[in-house]
């Protein structure tokens, strides 16, 4: 970046990225805690699921896990 940006809109970053890390992964715990440590010292943030933003409608889709070893797997044995 050419500006430096202020502990918000740092903070604000952290928070989208990994936000939008979570849309991807359903085991992330579903929230936010952010730390911020500075020569004023230390401070907790904590940003629940429901006030995070929803990203569904940015991100691209694809397929689970599931859904690849289900398509591309080898067919059961028939005996």
């Amino acid at each position: 970046m050419e500006r430096r940006m202020t502990k918000d809109e740092a903070e604000q970053l952290v928070v989208k990225a990994v936000s939008l890390a979570m849309a991807r992964d359903g085991a992330s715990g579903g929230v936010v805690r952010t730390v911020i440590i500075n020569s004023e010292g230390v401070t907790r943030n904590f940003y629940p699921g429901d006030k995070l933003p929803l990203w569904h409608e940015e991100l691209e889709p694809h397929n689970s896990l599931l859904d690849i070893i289900n398509a591309s797997g080898p067919e059961p044995m028939h005996m």
